[in-house]
């Protein structure tokens, strides 16, 4: 397996993890602003995002456009498209925006019903955030 696509397993493990952070602390009240979690998410999934970007560029022997890189850091996936319909035909743009944001998809879905799981068998909260 090339590294691009360990970069795109890593970003289905990164974005699961943090929902269950967020489904472990959520049950014991919304929080009241943006949370450490929100933070990392949002830096890790940008920095995945442009690393998987990186590492596909350098295995087509392209580069990343500005507009790439800038779309990138203000919305991933809207630079993900750009990078994807520059780098290769509209069809294969299209189906591999799919498959990849398709993917991303499928992951949160699963954590989701796995948290639901979690909390149902009293996993979730956690104890220590259950006094409060």
């Amino acid at each position: 397996m090339v590294k691009r696509n360990w970069i795109y397993v890593g970003l289905l493990v990164f974005v699961s993890v943090g929902l269950l952070i967020d489904a472990a602390i959520w049950p014991a009240g919304p929080p009241s602003s943006f949370t450490a979690n929100d933070l990392v998410q949002m830096i890790g999934i940008i920095t995945l995002f442009a690393w998987w970007q990186i590492e596909d560029a350098e295995k087509r022997g392209s580069r990343r456009s500005s507009a790439v890189k800038f779309a990138t850091i203000l919305l991933a996936p809207v630079g993900l498209a750009i990078y994807l319909y520059q780098t290769r035909r509209w069809t294969r743009a299209t189906l591999g925006l799919i498959a990849f944001m398709g993917g991303l998809l499928l992951a949160g879905i699963l954590t989701l019903l796995l948290s639901d799981w979690l909390i149902q068998q009293g996993f979730f909260p956690p104890s220590f955030l259950s006094r409060y």
